[in-house]
């Protein structure tokens, strides 16, 4: 860990650029971008104007410290586990066997502004390990009303988890649209087939059947 001292305070630097900063970057990175000291701020917790009675060469080893943290080079291994605040998390890969009320609240995170949801999606895809065996594990059961809570919980994951993880997510939401669309289509064709049979029947069963009547 990097502490930065400032006076008579010793601050702890975020190791790890985080969930929270990056929704707070994301709707205006062009500023972030054309203002490093903007970055370290974020990064200390140290007010703006503060940062800029330290000396230049502590400033830029902030700045470079800084810029080694937003540079993901290593993203291709998937962060299946992990632990934070005490806690051991996992992915659940087996999207096929995903509850649905998962794909509902997916969908609906997913449809918003998903920037701004990147820690509700990391809350539903990674839960709580329950049972362990070598490097099988079992997560708890999905449960929408403990998505929220962990969710503030994540804010403080590292971005690069969600970065990681983003691929089998859209894989996921692409799975959904894929069935989705395949229930349409059956749908459509099953609409066709009674629409093809109501064209035979006689008038007088047809306009009952059209009323929703019985055919007594």
């Amino acid at each position: 860990m990097i502490e930065l001292v400032y006076g008579d305070e010793v601050i702890p630097v975020k190791e790890h650029l985080t969930i929270k900063m990056y929704q707070e970057i994301y709707p205006q990175k062009k500023k972030y971008e054309e203002d490093p000291i903007k970055m370290v701020s974020l990064f200390t917790g140290l007010d703006y104007n503060k940062l800029k009675n330290l000396q230049p060469k502590t400033m830029l080893l902030l700045e470079q410290f800084v810029l080694s943290k937003v540079q993901f080079q290593d993203l291709e291994q998937l962060t299946q586990t992990f632990i934070h605040n005490g806690i051991e998390y996992g992915l659940d890969n087996d999207f096929g066997k995903l509850a649905w009320g998962a794909w509902v609240d997916l969908e609906v995170y997913s449809s918003e502004d998903i920037q701004d949801n990147l820690h509700r999606i990391m809350s539903i895809l990674y839960r709580p390990i329950i049972k362990r065996k070598g490097n099988k594990y079992t997560i708890e059961p999905y449960n929408s009303d403990t998505v929220e809570p962990r969710a503030i919980e994540f804010l403080e994951l590292p971005l690069g988890y969600w970065l990681q993880a983003s691929d089998f997510f859209f894989l996921i939401v692409n799975s959904y649209i894929g069935n989705i669309k395949a229930s349409l289509e059956q749908k459509n064709k099953m609409t066709k087939l009674i629409n093809k049979g109501m064209k035979i029947l006689p008038k007088w069963v047809r306009k009952k059947v059209q009323q929703g009547s019985t055919l007594s």
